[in-house]
C-alpha cells in the first residue's frame, strides 16, 4: 500500500502523507488533536511523521475507508501489540460486514416490495 518511495524515508512531511493516505490536511490534523499520531516538528516548525506516526496512519487510513469509526479505530491503536490489533481489527470489520449485510437484506426486501403490483407507485403529494 505504501509507495516504496516515501517508504523508506525516516520522516515524511504532511503533503507527503496527505497523498500516500489519502487524508487532507485537516484530517491529518485532526487525528493529531484526537491523539490517534503524534506530529513531529522541524527547524521552521513543519509537521513530520516518523515511522511509528506512519505505521498508525496507515492504520487510520485502512479502517476509514472500511467506514469504520474513531472509537474503534483507536480500540485498535491502542492495543499493546501488533497482533492485538489487526485481531481488534478483524474482530471489528467483521462486525461491520454483518451490519452491512443486514442492511442490505433490508434494502433487498424494500427492492422486492417495490415490484409488486399492489405496491403504490406515487407518494401522495401534501399541498
Amino acid at each position: 500500500m505504501m509507495d516504496d518511495n516515501l517508504r523508506h524515508l525516516p520522516r515524511l512531511g504532511i503533503a507527503g502523507a496527505m497523498r500516500l493516505y489519502g487524508m487532507t490536511a485537516r484530517a491529518l490534523r485532526f487525528y493529531e488533536e484526537r491523539g490517534l499520531i503524534e506530529a513531529r516538528r522541524d527547524r521552521q516548525n513543519a509537521r513530520f511523521y516518523d515511522p511509528a506516526a506512519r505505521r498508525r496512519l496507515e492504520w487510520i487510513s485502512r479502517l476509514r475507508r472500511a467506514g469504520v469509526g474513531l472509537p474503534e479505530i483507536e480500540a485498535v491503536l491502542e492495543a499493546e501489540v501488533e497482533s492485538e490489533a489487526r485481531a481488534l481489527a478483524a474482530e471489528t470489520l467483521t462486525a461491520r460486514r454483518a451490519k452491512l449485510a443486514a442492511e442490505m437484506a433490508a434494502l433487498d426486501e424494500v427492492i422486492i416490495d417495490l415490484d409488486r403490483p399492489e405496491t403504490p407507485r406515487r407518494l401522495a403529494v401534501r399541498g
